[in-house]
């Protein structure tokens, strides 16, 4: 008979949920497998039955991260009348991530920061979904109304992605108050008058 609690998670999620998190705080790199089922409480075996590399581990985690960030902006806009409105929420709630204690900035531009070549698959996979989250302000942008929304969605990217990369220095107080009129200047300049 098993002693294993009905409700405990597989394997695979306990491993992906550790993974997720020392990734995030240690970074990839410097969290090795091991520590990943020591802290998941799984075999190495139990690993590599789900997870065949530690890059499909990272590639798991990092899918994962992006579906959050679907889900996140599907939550912060659907209360929002406005294309314009749904912009200013984006902004709004990112300016709040950044007063989180635990919040170290994106996690997928933290993974691509430690694969620079542009060769290896974590740095395509990361440009690839950030290009997907930046068109995602450009339609936005274009729904709003805006002469150039092209312009206006890497605007608002750089600045979100600025913000997090300037937690060190700034504070998430100033960082937070620059991208916050950084973008409210953008959104200013490039919607029509009511947008």
């Amino acid at each position: 008979m098993s002693t294993v609690p009905a409700d405990r998670p597989k394997a695979a999620e306990r491993i992906q949920a550790a993974a997720k998190d020392l990734f995030y705080r240690q970074g990839i790199r410097a969290t090795g497998i091991e520590e990943v089922c020591r802290v998941a409480d799984a075999t190495k075996m139990s690993l590599y039955r789900s997870y065949p590399s530690k890059d499909a581990l990272v590639a798991a985690v990092l899918s994962q991260d992006s579906a959050c960030y679907d889900q996140w902006v599907l939550e912060v806009t659907q209360a929002c009348a406005t294309p314009g409105d749904k912009l200013r929420a984006l902004v709004t709630a990112m300016v709040h991530k950044l007063s989180d204690a635990e919040y170290r900035g994106c996690p997928l531009l933290l993974a691509q920061a430690e694969f620079p070549d542009r060769d290896h698959p974590t740095h395509q996979w990361v440009a690839a979904q950030k290009a997907r989250m930046r068109d995602g302000l450009v339609e936005l942008a274009r729904q709003a109304g805006a002469a150039e929304p092209g312009l206006l969605g890497d605007g608002l990217s750089m600045l979100m992605d600025g913000a997090w990369a300037s937690l060190p220095y700034l504070g998430p107080e100033r960082a937070g108050q620059v991208a916050r009129q950084g973008a409210e200047a953008l959104l200013r300049d490039a919607l029509p008058q009511g947008g």
